[in-house]
């Protein structure tokens, strides 16, 4: 079998892991209520956009690398590489507020953060999220710049080093796409960081309340549900992290060192693992969160997938 198939497998257990597990992740958090506080919702709404990425961008690009030929002509070769930017600064958009969540919680204001959000507020910030990544793809589909097919890697993509996509051009995405978010990203969580760290030292021992005392123990919970949230959000923008950097690596060598030739390969692994991102939420979910996997085996028993081990059926 040859990479593009084997690509096209990879790909498609993506899908077939991505959207039930993503559609879990938002089933979940709709449904249960003490999951409806501003970190959760920003994580179904993550969840959202990863499932569409599946359907827009991988599914599109499956049966072209599979049968080595792009299979649904210009008007698509134009909205696929549009999808996939488009659903890249969502996810961006996600992660930079959910780590200003949580340096709210954490740093700013740890004393009368309680994870609860006013309607309008919530409103504006997913359509912020999900209205602002437009701005970064119409200039190809009006004719600033291109997306172009690569016949070498059978799909679309961002037209890389051809005429009407200027280095500055590039140069600019670049760093608004990914330098400035992600630096910011890891400034919060390095403020965040720190502040747990200090508090964990400062815990050890609760000056001036009685060993085993109530506010003891509320200070000591509280910590230790900090500690994890930030464990969990780490994680996840590590994970997406390494989902996006090799891709970046790869686009700019294409774009601006133009005495290296970028082998196909490096472009076709280098955007599996970029699609690889949206089964990080539901695995991450999965394996660190042991009330979201309760909450889903819940809702399993309701509609008769899960039985528990004393009533005879399947047990999961």
């Amino acid at each position: 079998m040859a990479l593009p198939q084997v690509i096209a497998a990879v790909q498609v257990l993506f899908n077939v892991i991505g959207f039930p597990g993503n559609f879990l992740v938002v089933l979940t958090i709709v449904l249960e209520r003490r999951f409806h506080v501003r970190r959760y919702i920003l994580l179904a709404s993550l969840a959202v956009s990863d499932m569409l990425f599946l359907i827009l961008v991988s599914s599109f690009r499956i049966e072209g690398l599979a049968k080595e030929q792009w299979q649904y002509g210009e008007t698509m070769c134009m909205l696929n590489p549009f999808f996939a930017r488009y659903f890249y600064i969502n996810t961006v958009n996600h992660l930079l507020f959910v780590s200003y969540d949580r340096y709210l919680a954490i740093v700013k204001s740890p004393l009368t953060y309680h994870g609860d959000m006013t309607k309008r507020k919530m409103i504006l910030t997913i359509a912020y999220i999900w209205l602002s990544p437009l701005a970064f793809g119409f200039g190809e589909l009006i004719g600033v710049g291109k997306f172009v097919y690569n016949e070498e890697v059978f799909f679309c993509e961002d037209g890389w080093g051809v005429s009407g996509f200027t280095a500055i051009e590039s140069a600019g995405f670049i760093i608004v796409g990914f330098v400035v978010p992600f630096a910011v990203i890891l400034l919060f969580n390095w403020k965040v960081y720190k502040t747990v760290k200090c508090q964990v030292h400062s815990a050890k021992v609760a000056l001036g309340m009685p060993v085993g005392s109530d506010a003891q123990q509320s200070m000591k919970n509280r910590q230790i549900t900090e500690r994890k949230a930030v464990i969990d959000v780490s994680i996840i923008i590590g994970a997406f992290l390494l989902c996006f950097i090799p891709g970046w690596i790869v686009a700019i060598c294409r774009q601006f060192a133009k005495a290296i030739t970028v082998p196909s390969q490096a472009v076709l692994i280098t955007s599996c693992i970029f699609i690889a991102s949206s089964v990080c939420n539901p695995i991450i979910y999965s394996v660190r969160k042991r009330d979201f996997r309760s909450v889903v085996k819940k809702l399993l028993r309701r509609i008769g997938i899960f039985r528990r081990p004393n009533s005879g059926g399947v047990t999961i």
